[in-house]
């Protein structure tokens, strides 16, 4: 029996289903250089029920919830944020890992900077099977411009490199929950309620910090949501009409480089363009035309509202 420590970070890992990556996930945070946090699972009525995983492990620091009902994934994320017991919170998807590290970097970080709202790190992708991945759009993003060093994101300036680059990884951000509001996650999304909610923090003129290590490890497979939504074009149409809103907002903010950074949003076209390419050398004609006119529809008309393809 792990003895009970008073947790300084909480890892919430919002759970629907396989409790094999899930028990991976666990174990990457027993695995961590530090021993004050504590691990909530929050299981959204999914059909594979993980109570007893989570009770063999015999491990005060973990908990497990399962909701009466599906809260969808806005409403669970909101729910883990409910749970949390710790000031700090990192929302672990549950078919993901962290490096041992993560917890220690972030906790340091926080500590040096106990006024900025989250914490993101830079991260590694594996397959299903845990092994190196390579993806074009992950690679194309490290040619990003962006400090080298741990720095903060800030105003105009780091809103619009945000926004130009994409380059901070949601999955691996580490919330102040002070600085939160109650429920931060906005159900009328399916993929981008992180990306939106970040943008939001910013233009409230909160600030992040961006720890330059590759401490989160990010599983892409077939079962994975990004995945199917990047497939099916969903993502794109998310992100087109996300940045189309955040171009007026910041607009009104008077940031005129964010402003321009969102009407351009340069690294989600390119990424529409790759996924395109891809479709079209797979031969999946439909996803292909789908992206295609979606594409074309925004290079024609750069601001007007997104319509579904």
């Amino acid at each position: 029996m792990s003895p009970v420590v008073a947790p300084r970070i909480t890892f919430a890992i919002p759970y629907y289903s396989n409790p094999g990556y899930l028990l991976e996930a666990i174990e990457s945070v027993r695995a961590q250089t530090v021993a004050d946090w504590e691990i909530v699972v929050a299981d959204d009525a999914g059909p594979d029920p993980a109570e007893a995983l989570v009770a063999a492990l015999g491990d005060d620091r973990i908990r497990y919830v399962r909701h009466p009902m599906n809260l969808g994934l806005a409403g669970n994320w909101n729910a883990c944020l409910h749970l949390a017991r710790a000031p700090l919170v990192t929302l672990l998807h549950a078919d993901d890992r962290l490096h041992p590290e993560y917890a220690a970097d972030v906790l340091t970080a926080a500590d040096a900077d106990p006024g900025a709202a989250a914490l993101c790190t830079d991260a590694a992708v594996i397959d299903g099977d845990g092994r190196s991945a390579f993806s074009l759009a992950d690679f194309v993003k490290k040619f990003a411009r962006r400090p080298r060093q741990t720095h903060t994101i800030e105003g105009d300036s780091g809103l619009s490199a945000v926004l130009s680059n994409n380059y901070v990884f949601c999955p691996s951000l580490c919330y102040r929950l002070s600085h939160l509001d109650a429920d931060p996650f906005d159900s009328s999304w399916r993929m981008v309620l992180d990306l939106d909610h970040t943008t939001r923090l910013l233009l409230r003129s909160e600030h992040l910090v961006a720890i330059r290590r590759p401490l989160y490890v990010y599983r892409r497979h077939r079962a994975n949501q990004t995945t199917s939504l990047t497939a099916a074009a969903t993502r794109f149409e998310e992100e087109l009409a996300l940045y189309r809103r955040l171009a007026v907002d910041a607009a009104e903010a008077g940031w005129r480089r964010s402003t321009g950074a969102a009407r351009r949003h340069t690294m989600v076209r390119l990424n529409l363009t790759l996924q395109t390419a891809t479709d079209l050398m797979g031969r999946r004609w439909p996803a292909a035309r789908r992206k295609a006119r979606l594409l074309a529809h925004d290079l024609r008309h750069p601001r007007a509202p997104q319509t579904p393809c």
